[in-house]
């Protein structure tokens, strides 16, 4: 009997699995990697073999589906044969999961040959995704290709009972890559016990890891790391040694996910007693970013290092994609370069998820969760993504792989990591087909430049589609449905009218949607500009309601009073919510991404709801502008004309909701966009809706944000 079993069932551990149960029953046979799926061929009880087979499989390893074939077996043992090239249909690529806990015993055990090794794995743990160049995965298509195994490793990788049997990533310290600490004027100066040493003395250095670069330090040396790397309010992940310290720092939760293999950055609410501390790595925020080490190089230095935190934050020059160069390292305005010899084949950042209560929603999905999939239907599409969190989704065979984060696309260098990813991903999965190509309507957007080039590339149907409509879609792939009101918040997105839509309550189906309710328009004075000093736009709304403004000395408003009425204008949330902050004195100058709402969110979490301001609903439009002239004006303190106001607006957005559900007809009512984010405006919009008898409907396995654009263009792609 012949057996073909597709899934994860690469470089997880699968064939010894395979040869242990086979040898265990007592079959004779083989097994070997075809592609991306395994051969088996036995001469005994297939279903036996099956049923042992998935009760032992290994941690990583998941049988998706088994064909079956009459073949008779020519064999007197049963062994594993070598890979065929096979067909690549099929294939899954492992991810890259933290050190297991094997590996780490043997990396703390006093005598162990791996004792203190930063590069110890084995089957069940390591490096994978950002190690492979291609299948079927073998060591010679591994960054591992030019480092021979000794005597010791070859054992293990050809004994059946050991966990490294075919582990095509393994090495010791007599044979595999090594650490070397380097200054700026790229001498060695030592190794990981140096680096560790100056992380003690509050130096900040670069440490290369599996997918990319960290900048670290201590908490301490924050000011000083701002300073250098210009970066002078934006938050940084912070590594701690275990769940206890985290706990001890922050409110925690899910913790199955904070332990579990993936090992995202966490976003958790700083403890009060921690927030003078935590506030070094994330100014002004009632969040921080918490990450658990996940290489042998981590467990190392908190092993050496008496810290309960340091600084891990993506080392990269500004506005580019995280380094994976070496000599790229050496241009950071750093002084010290902890560095391994062994290539990185695929840039992977750190995951980013933000749980509210049990749902958890991915901002940032990467390392441990790429190259997933989602099941989707059996054409090839692409999904060129958006440009500030850049990101392409590819299906093959009824699936549909959304890459890694790709970094903001008007970086030269962040264009070319999206076309070699592409380059990669198609022919990895062995696409040499692209009927459609879903593109955003924004004109300006580099995503779409390369939707149409690859477009002309595969002789590809291009298909436009409005930037809210495909967080809608990605909505409907992930929980199934047909049809869905989806409230679509974010900063920005280009509309049909040409303006910046943001707040918005839409019908989405695969093929068609409809703006049903959005919020009031205004100006965004001098576009982008306004976007970085919020200032303008709460200018702008005094000035549409023709109420004075002193905000901008007289010349100033002059000429801002003559812009306006050439001005785009916005129905977006996100920038609502910015002006709210500005007005509030929580952050009227952004210096990263999303900073004034973020800000605001401190606010939200303090203060108490003291007041409903009226936000009615007139025709199709959710009026929020004359009360927050009326918010401004009031004598609440700050934080309870925050929460008041938002929780109002928030209501408003989810009464318009119930309206265009009731007039449509159905009941799902879901919630997509990056202000989704926002975890007191989901909640309040979750307990309006709740109290309705309306459940809301949420992300968990496709990003909220940007990056679950090219699911939804996907979407729309396939069925337009």
């Amino acid at each position: 009997m012949k057996l073909i079993l597709k899934g994860t069932v690469q470089g997880v551990g699968f064939r010894p699995t395979v040869y242990r149960v086979a040898k265990e029953i007592g079959l004779n046979g083989y097994v070997k990697n075809k592609g991306g799926e395994v051969e088996i061929v036995i001469d005994g009880d297939e279903d036996l073999f099956l049923k042992e087979l998935r009760e032992g499989l290994p941690p990583l390893a998941e049988i998706e589906e088994v064909e079956k074939y009459e073949e008779e077996v020519y064999r007197d043992d049963f062994e594993i044969v070598g890979s065929s090239s096979g067909e690549k249909e099929s294939s899954t690529i492992p991810v890259d999961t933290a050190l297991c806990d094997d590996c780490l015993e043997e990396m703390r055990n006093e005598g162990d040959r791996r004792e203190g090794y930063a590069f110890t794995n084995c089957t069940n743990c390591g490096a994978r995704y950002s190690a492979i160049y291609g299948l079927p995965y073998d060591r010679e298509k591994t960054t591992m290709a030019e480092y021979g195994m000794c005597e010791d490793c070859l054992k293990e990788y050809e004994d059946p009972a050991d966990r490294r049997f075919h582990a095509q990533t393994i090495s010791c310290p007599r044979c595999g890559p090594q650490y070397t600490l380097y200054d700026d004027n790229e001498d060695e100066i030592g190794g990981i016990g140096e680096f560790c040493e100056l992380m003690e003395e509050g130096e900040i250095a670069v440490a290369k890891s599996w997918g990319g670069m960290h900048i670290a330090c201590r908490l301490e040396s924050i000011p000083e790391l701002r300073e250098k790397y210009s970066r002078e309010q934006k938050p940084f992940a912070i590594m701690v040694p275990d769940l206890e310290t985290a706990r001890k720092l922050a409110h925690v939760e899910r913790e199955d996910v904070f332990t579990g293999p993936r090992r995202p950055i966490m976003i958790f609410d700083k403890k009060d007693n921690q927030k003078e501390l935590l506030d070094l790595a994330a100014p002004g925020l009632p969040t921080v970013g918490m990450m658990l080490p996940y290489t042998g190089l981590h467990h190392l230095i908190f092993e050496r290092l008496d810290l309960e935190a340091l600084v891990m934050t993506s080392a990269n020059l500004p506005g580019e994609p995280m380094i994976i160069r070496d000599e790229r390292a050496f241009d950071l305005d750093l002084d010290y370069f902890l560095l391994h010899d062994r290539k990185i084949a695929n840039r992977i950042d750190d995951s980013l998820i933000r749980s509210h209560g049990e749902d958890m929603a991915i901002i940032r999905r990467s390392r441990g969760y790429v190259p997933e999939y989602l099941e989707f239907e059996d054409e090839n599409v692409m999904g060129a993504g958006a440009d500030k969190s850049g990101c392409i989704a590819l299906s093959k065979d009824g699936r549909l792989y959304p890459s890694q984060y790709l970094g903001d696309l008007t970086s030269y260098e962040a264009k070319s990591f999206y076309e070699d990813t592409f380059e990669y991903l198609t022919s990895i999965l062995g696409i040499d087909d692209i009927t459609t190509i879903g593109i955003d309507l924004h004109p300006k957007y580099q995503s779409r430049d390369l939707g149409l080039k690859y477009a002309e590339e595969f002789d590809a149907e291009v298909v436009e589609i409005q930037h809210h409509w495909a967080h809608g879609a990605s909505l409907l792939l992930e929980h199934d449905l047909d049809q869905i009101i989806c409230i679509g918040v974010d900063g920005t997105g280009y509309g049909e009218d040409g303006n910046s839509w943001g707040g918005e309550v839409l019908y989405c189906t695969k093929k068609e949607y409809e703006r049903m309710y959005h919020l009031e328009d205004f100006p965004l004075l001098g576009g982008d500009q306004a976007v970085k000093n919020p200032k303008r736009l709460v200018y702008a709304i005094e000035k549409k309601l023709d109420r004075e403004s002193e905000l901008f000395e007289k010349e100033k408003a002059r000429v801002f009073e003559k812009m306006l009425s050439d001005a785009p204008v916005t129905s977006s949330y996100g920038r609502l919510l910015d002006a709210v902050s500005c007005s509030l004195d929580a952050c009227c100058k952004r210096t990263y991404e999303g900073e004034p709402a973020m800000k605001l969110e401190t606010l939200l979490y303090e203060g108490s709801i003291e007041k409903e301001y009226d936000v009615p609903i007139s025709g199709s439009e959710i009026k929020t502008l004359g009360s927050f002239i009326e918010m401004r004006k009031d004598r609440l303190r700050k934080k309870d004309k925050a929460a008041s106001y938002v929780s109002s607006v928030s209501k408003s957005i989810a009464e318009a909701a119930l309206k265009a559900a009731e007039e449509k007809g159905i009941e799902s009512i879901g919630i997509s966009g990056g202000v989704s984010y926002n975890r007191p405006i989901v909640e309040t919009i979750r307990r309006y809706l709740d109290e309705r008898g309306h459940d809301l409907l949420v992300h968990e396995k496709v990003p909220n944000g940007d990056m679950g654009i090219p699911v939804g263009q996907a979407v729309i792609a396939l069925n337009r």
